[in-house]
């Protein structure tokens, strides 16, 4: 009976001990699946994260895109400014382009090399595509656009070149003609006075005693600096600082009177400006 006991006791212990190693082994195994489950989220998580931040990228490229495209239409500056902004912005918009399709040319390329083939990852993929030709497409359109524009500004320029070189000759014309009608006019309207003692204006060719005590006046070589150049239309007195004077030259009666000054001087005021210039534009008026 003794030996029976010790024999089942032995068997008991034998199977605990098996059985502990075995629960040993099963964890041992569990854990060495749980630490690659492990390893394997965080790998799955850091490429999962690492393609959100390249779709990130891609987002913000594409909302710069649309900024930029937005300052194409509200430039600020003069026309010449304002079309070197518009290329500089189509150029920055081209540049993200760029860089949007690398980023996704890098995105496609981790997902493949990974094996992972996510189905959301791959629709928005494509879905970025799609977008981004479509943003190309649209960039080419723009591109046409501003070259249609600056060769339409270039016809315009031209045309307003050739149109202000006209208006200049046609003003020049004008202006000639404006210039050559004031000194028609003024020519027309210019009159001459002089006023001196009687041997005064002999002096200057203005009287000349003649046979018989004739005196003839501006007959001789006369000299024309002696006379005042004067406008007839503003032209209505003339003082003379002389208490009696003679005017020798044919002024017409009524068309002029002398008037008396406090002074007992004499001013010559022409009250009849075109019949009294109407026989000649000098006038020669003698000082007593």
């Amino acid at each position: 009976m003794k030996k029976t006991t010790i024999a089942l006791s032995g068997l008991t212990l034998f199977l605990f001990v098996a059985c502990n190693n075995g629960y040993k082994e099963k964890a041992e195994q569990d854990s060495l699946k749980i630490a690659e489950l492990q390893s394997n989220y965080q790998e799955a998580t850091s490429f999962n994260d690492s393609l959100m931040l390249l779709m990130a990228d891609i987002y913000n490229g594409l909302d710069s895109i649309n900024m930029q495209e937005g300052l194409l239409y509200n430039t600020s500056n003069g026309e010449h400014d304002r079309r070197a902004e518009v290329r500089r912005n189509l150029s920055a918009i081209k540049q993200r382009l760029a860089n949007n399709h690398a980023l996704l040319a890098q995105m496609e390329k981790r997902m493949k090399d990974s094996g992972n083939q996510n189905a959301v990852l791959t629709k928005t993929i494509e879905q970025m595509k799609q977008r981004l030709e479509q943003q190309d497409e649209h960039i080419v359109y723009l591109e046409k656009q501003l070259t249609l524009a600056n060769d339409s500004i270039v016809n315009l320029n031209n045309q307003v070149a050739a149109t202000e070189q006209q208006v200049q000759i046609q003003t020049e014309a004008k202006d000639a003609a404006f210039n050559a009608y004031q000194e028609a006019d003024m020519q027309l309207n210019t009159v001459y006075y002089a006023m001196g003692t009687n041997k005064e204006l002999k002096e200057n060719g203005l009287l000349e005693k003649k046979f018989l005590g004739q005196t003839k006046v501006l007959k001789g070589d006369v000299n024309e600096a002696y006379f005042t150049k004067a406008d007839k239309r503003t032209l209505t007195t003339i003082p003379t600082g002389a208490k009696k004077i003679k005017i020798w030259t044919n002024m017409p009666e009524g068309s002029y009177e002398e008037v008396r000054n406090p002074d007992n001087t004499i001013t010559l005021k022409i009250t009849n400006s075109q019949e009294f210039w109407n026989y000649t534009d000098y006038l020669v008026i003698q000082l007593n």
